[in-house]
């Protein structure tokens, strides 16, 4: 049932013209990760991540928009997450933060699942193909950065940070999301600096899946690019 349901999807991303909003969401991840330092050397904004997240969120949605039960099911997702964050950033509320943040990773997972089933499916090698695949990948960083969020948040002793707990700084809580999000990908990657480390249960299997992940998807998405475009210099020499 669920490989009929994301059969399903993928055609609808191919019919509907859902993959001309890759670009868009390739565009925010990349404005994610160029704004979030930058914010902090050029105005220092405490709220730079709740607002460039809430981008990505809102492009997520329109990258579902192809199919009306899960534009439905993301519009309320995205809705409920990024009125959690600006609740949560107001208020200065844990429990809300915390919520919307899981909601956010539930939206975002989503559409990458959606997003790789699409990529896949797809019968030839195009601009989006390439530029979903490239999407994907840091999605994946990203929702894997959000899941060490919220398990930090819940158990502040799960990462360390040159040998101190990482957690929460009141003054400027974006840079600890910027600390995590930066674990995220040295892992998904597979780099493995060392200068955060998983020392709870949940954090170090989270960054082994991650990393295995990060190392199967590459191969799968190479693998499948490859035989695409095998297929499709076989088509034109006929």
């Amino acid at each position: 049932m669920i490989k009929e349901l994301l059969a399903a999807l993928a055609d609808g991303d191919e019919s509907r013209g859902a993959l001309g909003w890759y670009s868009a969401m390739l565009a925010s991840l990349v404005i994610l990760l160029v704004a979030l330092p930058l914010g902090h050397a050029v105005v220092g904004g405490s709220t730079r991540f709740p607002l460039l997240l809430a981008l990505v969120l809102t492009t997520a949605v329109f990258v579902n928009s192809h199919r009306r039960w899960i534009f439905v099911l993301s519009l309320a997702l995205g809705i409920a997450s990024i009125s959690g964050i600006a609740y949560a950033a107001y208020a200065d509320s844990d429990l809300v933060r915390v919520g919307s943040e899981i909601v956010g990773l539930a939206l975002l997972g989503t559409t990458t699942l959606v997003m790789f089933s699409s990529l896949l499916r797809a019968e030839e090698v195009s601009r989006d193909t390439v530029i979903g695949g490239i999407c994907v990948y840091l999605l994946i960083g990203l929702c894997f950065a959000l899941f060490f969020i919220v398990l930090v948040d819940l158990s502040p002793n799960a990462l360390l940070q040159q040998g101190e707990s990482l957690v929460r700084s009141n003054s400027d809580p974006s840079a600890y999301a910027t600390t995590l999000l930066y674990f995220s990908f040295v892992t998904l990657t597979t780099l493995g600096y060392g200068d955060v480390t998983p020392v709870g249960e949940m954090a170090r299997m989270v960054a082994v899946a991650e990393a295995i992940i990060g190392q199967l998807y590459l191969a799968v998405f190479v693998a499948r690019l490859v035989a695409l475009y095998v297929v499709s210099s076989q088509r034109h020499s006929r």
